[in-house]
């Protein structure tokens, strides 16, 4: 159940597997310095050297449980920011560039191990995000329909006002970097379904639908895979069957929600 909905709006979120342990961590980490930037940081390196594992086809158990690892590290800088209500755009652009890098590094590292080409290896990245940018597109509607968190936008391709904490010339930097890797991703979802903003609300059961295309589920496929040796299927199934479901989706939103 993710805290960017107010109580009783919230829906359960299989992608957000990870928020339990994240929660514990944030509760031990408040009195502390420990903020949102450092545990962002700690998810970049900790995905990073899983990808490395993996490129290197060393203990490929632990680069799974460093992928999930990265998934609590990752819910737990934006909890600990919302916790000690600090927002920050720099954080949220700084999260969102971070989780590229990442899964740049996991999709050519497992490309090396199986020998799968650089171009199948591309395509395969590219649906990966845009299956991402579904479930991005539909929790940000329900977020905004029922006054939950607004630390992201539908399009973001105006350079937004900084809150009190961030750094104008980074945030410039960082919005940049965002929308040139996301920003054609978001138009293009939302330019398949505008209308979805116009539903009075999203029901909780098909954002429950929706979260089976969300980063945390895809990174514990990814995860799964690696652990039972059939890491050499990830770009078949991300290029495929999630992209199928991506599609189902919308489909069932533009048919069955209104």
């Amino acid at each position: 159940m993710s805290s960017k909905l107010p109580e009783g709006k919230q829906f359960l979120d299989v992608s957000d597997y990870a928020r339990p342990f994240a929660l514990a961590l944030v509760k031990i980490l408040m009195p502390t310095k420990i903020g949102a930037y450092t545990l962002t940081t700690l998810f970049l390196i900790t995905g990073i050297t899983a990808s490395l594992l993996i490129y290197y086809n060393f203990i490929l158990p632990l680069a799974s449980v460093l992928i999930l690892l990265k998934s609590m590290l990752d819910a737990a800088d934006g909890e600990i920011a919302r916790q000690r209500n600090q927002p920050s755009i720099v954080g949220r652009y700084y999260d969102s560039v971070s989780d590229f890098i990442v899964n740049v590094f996991l999709f050519f590292s497992i490309g090396h191990i199986t020998g799968t080409g650089t171009w199948k290896i591309i395509i395969a990245l590219l649906l990966f995000h845009l299956q991402g940018s579904v479930y991005n597109y539909y929790y940000l509607v329900k977020r905004y329909q029922v006054k939950g968190d607004r630390t992201s936008r539908i399009l973001e391709f105006k350079t937004p006002a900084p809150f009190p904490r961030d750094n104008p010339v980074l945030l410039k930097f960082l919005h940049l970097v965002y929308i040139t890797i996301y920003g054609w991703q978001d138009l293009l979802i939302f330019s398949f379904d505008k209308k979805a903003m116009n539903t009075k609300e999203l029901p909780d059961w098909f954002l429950t639908l929706v979260s089976f295309l969300g980063l945390g589920f895809q990174l514990l496929v990814i995860a799964f895979l690696l652990l039972i040796g059939k890491h050499g299927s990830t770009v078949f199934i991300f290029t495929y069957p999630f992209t199928v479901y991506a599609i189902f989706i919308i489909i069932i939103r533009k048919i069955f929600v209104r």
